[in-house]
């Protein structure tokens, strides 16, 4: 066999360049057939995913369960061609905005703006459309990449790299570090709308969390979101993404949330409300499966927080 580097992979070096200069809705069907490929060497997490979507809304049957576990595979292999597709191709051939208008006139007011979601489709790709309207955007992540903290393979690990780049040159604002100082936050809100994807708390940080109902149980939550926005004076614009097919998906804003307005844990039950809403409408879109157990209030103690899509 010959020999290749350790860091060689398929899809990310081979394929996806390659379907990035066909039209979307060809390359995009070509990245949901290969999931099929793909997915074969993640039976574990496949089934681990289909126990959750069991656990979580019972009454699905084996037909549905089988189609929502299509989509998220789905997903996964669209989401990773999003990275090459944001240099190739009009970013209006693969996303429409809908109920930005309000972020719009937001921002004429002098307002600064969060926007947030709860891991839910292909969420990036809202930051190049809304670009493409003249709005830069930039966001809070858990980690800058500089080390490869979580174990990746590196390929995945290159591959993480490389998305990074790329989204911070599609999208034009700062990717600032979770836990820096505010200071260059409120200058970037300034500038920029700001993207505070809610996740899995850490598990170290009880004080952050805040508990609300979820599909059939409870969750906890990382506030953080509600008090940056309250200590920045920050409206929250909650998006989801919704798949039209044939690799199109359109950002759907939700009415402005103003902190000052709610306490925190009746703002994130608000956001944790909406996001159910859009799992149970197409269960396979929501990323954090997997995670699922950790973001349950009565398991606090389980496992590494650092799950995202």
């Amino acid at each position: 066999m010959r020999w290749r580097p350790a860091d060689f992979s398929l899809r990310y070096q081979v394929l996806f360049p390659l379907y990035a200069h066909l039209p979307p809705v060809l390359g995009y069907g070509l990245a949901a057939q290969q999931a099929t490929i793909f997915r074969r060497n993640k039976a574990d997490e496949a089934a681990s995913i289909r126990a959750q979507m069991c656990s979580a809304l019972p009454e699905a049957s084996d037909t549905q369960l089988a189609g929502w576990l299509d989509d998220y595979y789905r997903m996964v292999e669209q989401e990773a061609l999003d990275t090459w597709y944001l240099q190739h191709q009009p970013i209006q051939q693969i996303v429409e905005l809908e109920g930005f208008a309000a972020i719009e006139a937001a921002r004429r007011q002098g307002k600064r703006v969060m926007l947030t979601g709860g891991h839910f489709g292909r969420f990036w790709m809202a930051g190049p459309a809304m670009r493409a309207q003249g709005f830069t955007t930039g966001t809070i992540t858990r980690d800058g990449g500089a080390t490869n903290s979580h174990g990746l393979h590196p390929a995945e690990y290159r591959y993480r790299l490389f998305k990074l780049q790329r989204l911070q040159q599609a999208l034009g604002g700062n990717f600032l570090v979770e836990g820096d100082e505010l200071r260059p936050l409120y200058r970037a809100l300034n500038d920029h709308l700001i993207a505070l994807i809610f996740d899995v708390p850490y598990i170290e940080a009880h004080k952050g969390r805040v508990t609300v109902n979820f599909i059939s149980g409870t969750i906890d939550l990382p506030a953080g979101i509600y008090r940056i926005a309250k200590k920045t004076k920050a409206v929250i614009a909650p998006f989801f993404m919704r798949d039209l097919g044939g690799g199109r998906v359109r950002a759907e804003f939700s009415a402005l949330l103003d902190p000052y307005d709610y306490d925190e844990t009746v703002l994130m039950q608000q956001l944790a409300s909406q996001l159910e809403q859009r799992i149970r409408e197409s269960p396979g879109h929501w990323w954090l499966w997997p995670a699922l157990p950790l973001l349950r209030s009565n398991n606090n103690d389980s496992g590494d927080s650092s799950l995202a899509g």
